[in-house]
């Protein structure tokens, strides 16, 4: 009987441990899940859209890394009626009517009330997959137009107001000019439109 007792009771003992375990892990594996679900929704990515125009008053310097000042106005989700200005510059010339560029400072959008979002543009050091590509357009009277594709990507350092809690996001933006004139080393003043579209990426809540 002894050894009937002692099986009974160390098969009783297994099954209770295992039946501790199992639900121990039950456990640990809700928390993780919800760890994971709690990041998951700590993070929003909402659509972007902008559109507008501008103006770089002192034309675009030709000379690679000088910055050139543009500025520009127009409207945005989330911003609305905006202004804003930077800096871009060429970085290296591809071909002979083409060159790739970056901004030069960042571009920063400011809604009416004041909010700041700001962004670099074709800057893989800041989350650009590649630099932005520029294309000019021969004119019939020996003018130019440029088309201009880059990457925006936000700078959560610079950002404030509603736009404080953005970590991250993607907006490509198309710009086209209107006709200029190169002028030795640069190009005449000149107007521009852009549109882009993408997402944003907000921090809803402390992780």
């Amino acid at each position: 009987m002894n050894t009937v007792f002692r099986a009974f009771v160390a098969t009783a003992f297994c099954r209770s441990t295992i039946a501790v375990f199992r639900t121990f892990a039950i456990a640990l594996l809700a928390v993780m899940f919800g760890l994971c679900q709690g990041e998951a929704q700590a993070q929003v990515m909402t659509p972007f859209r902008i559109s507008g125009g501008g103006s770089a008053p002192q034309g675009l310097s030709l000379i690679p890394l000088t910055p050139t000042l543009h500025s520009a106005v127009g409207q945005a989700t989330r911003l609305g009626n905006y202004l804003g200005h930077g800096t871009l510059e060429l970085t290296a010339f591809t071909g002979p009517t083409t060159a790739q560029f970056r901004s030069g400072s960042p571009f920063v959008f400011v809604a009416a009330n004041g909010d700041r979002l700001a962004f670099t543009y074709g800057d893989t050091t800041n989350g650009a997959a590649a630099p932005g590509e520029i294309a000019l357009l021969p004119q019939s009277d020996g003018s130019f137009v440029a088309v201009l594709v880059a990457e925006f990507n936000p700078v959560p350092s610079l950002s404030t107001g509603r736009f404080a809690k953005v970590i991250g996001g993607s907006i490509t933006m198309t710009w086209a000019t209107e006709p200029f004139f190169i002028q030795g080393t640069s190009t005449t003043p000149f107007a521009y439109t852009w549109e882009g579209q993408g997402s944003l990426e907000f921090q809803t809540s402390n992780p």
